[in-house]
């Protein structure tokens, strides 16, 4: 298998996931890429990735500040991937919405296309097995039930 052989050189020296599982499932992350699920193992994680021009992502913040406190000591690991060009605009974003969430500033758009982001925000849920299991396009408040129901399922899984 091409992939096989090549995956070694293109990690090497590079500690990102810890799984195998992970790598199958989940696009590597590329040298300069700030983000390490590695140190998330065993976690489920949420990925959200946000723009500070994004309408839809001012509603999301709030809901994954109230995901944090809900499901942070189960488990849930929030991650928020800003794509702005100007971090200047990403933290008067943050500032704005309060929120105190781990931010990985993406401003080349790297992580985006490796895991094919086109819509803000998009969310991606990754269990504690590494998976993406869920992914979420926009975010749509009368969802809200549904996405928690999708989290409290992978936080509860052995």
């Amino acid at each position: 298998m091409v992939i096989k052989r090549l995956l070694p050189r293109l990690l090497a020296g590079l500690s990102l996931f810890a799984s195998a599982t992970l790598l199958a499932s989940a696009p590597p992350v590329m040298a300069g890429a700030p983000l390490d699920l590695s140190a998330y193992k065993g976690k489920v994680v949420y990925l959200d990735f946000w723009a500070s021009w994004c309408h839809p992502c001012e509603q999301s913040f709030p809901y994954m500040e109230q995901l944090k406190s809900r499901y942070g000591p189960d488990g849930l690991v929030i991650i928020a991937v800003n794509v702005d060009h100007s971090r200047d605009r990403a933290n008067s974003f943050l500032k704005r919405v309060g929120s105190d969430l781990t931010v990985v500033y993406d401003s080349e758009g790297t992580l985006a296309q490796r895991y094919k982001v086109h819509d803000m925000p998009t969310s991606l849920l990754i269990g504690r097995d590494g998976r993406i299991r869920y992914t979420h396009l926009g975010f749509h408040p009368e969802q809200a039930a549904n996405y928690n129901n999708q989290v409290a399922e992978l936080v509860h899984e052995n």
